[in-house]
């Protein structure tokens, strides 16, 4: 999954990066709101968490401008205002949920999950591709019941590629979906991620999951192409 993240605070905004790509989620932040804005309209994410106190323009102007404009991404508010009537305001603006600072990481974490699951995607408890099994709320991948150890990075794309059940993942797939946007994407680079990852679900003699497309992308099978 890949968020937007919002936020002035440059400390606060590179504590929370780092937390959610570590939780799995490819995480583009930014720290004003036309950059918000600009960002939300030319990528498809799967959440934005927007701060209210911006230091170019209020965090509900942005929120409007973002519904005007059709981008109908689910949108948490982080905010130090924590009356009834900002909540109201913020929901009449086209908020899907709010978090008032200060807030514990986890909390965050679980709304964004209750986020995927009521803007329609039905979250599964786990992926599973033969003997692999991915825990998409630890974060855990085991291949026969055996812990595997894997790097943020690694698990992203492993997760992009069992959401895609058989079918093919493209290069341009992957970038979108478990790169950020502050990363170099070079072909090479996710060829040699992919490279470390299918090493370390292979040890061991363990039969090739993960199949490569030539020219094309990848796949996540238990039969080769």
């Amino acid at each position: 999954m890949r968020l937007l993240l919002v936020e002035d605070d440059r400390g606060l905004r590179d504590a929370l990066a780092d937390r959610l790509r570590a939780a799995g989620y490819a995480t583009d932040a930014v720290g004003c709101g036309e950059d918000g804005l600009a960002y939300a309209r030319r990528s498809a994410y799967d959440a934005v968490v927007l701060d209210l106190g911006l230091p170019d323009r209020d965090g509900l102007d942005v929120l409007t401008d973002l519904r005007r404009g059709a981008v109908t991404t689910p949108v948490l508010l982080l905010t130090a205002r924590d009356g009834v009537d900002d909540r109201v305001r913020g929901l009449d603006r086209g908020a899907d949920d709010y978090l008032a600072k200060p807030f514990a990481t986890v909390e965050l974490l679980a709304r964004l999950r209750a986020l995927t699951r009521r803007s329609g995607r039905l979250e599964p408890a786990r992926l599973v591709v033969g003997d692999l099994e991915f825990d998409l709320r630890t974060r855990a991948v085991t291949r026969d019941g055996e812990r595997i150890d894997l790097t943020p990075k690694e698990t992203a794309i492993l997760e992009v590629l069992l959401r895609a059940h058989g079918g093919l993942v493209t290069r341009g797939m992957l970038f979108e979906k478990a790169w950020d946007a502050s990363l170099d994407a070079f072909p090479s680079v996710l060829d040699a991620h992919v490279s470390n990852l299918r090493r370390k679900l292979e040890e061991d003699g363990r039969p090739r999951l993960i199949h490569t497309v030539r020219g094309q992308g990848y796949l996540c099978a238990e039969a080769p192409p």
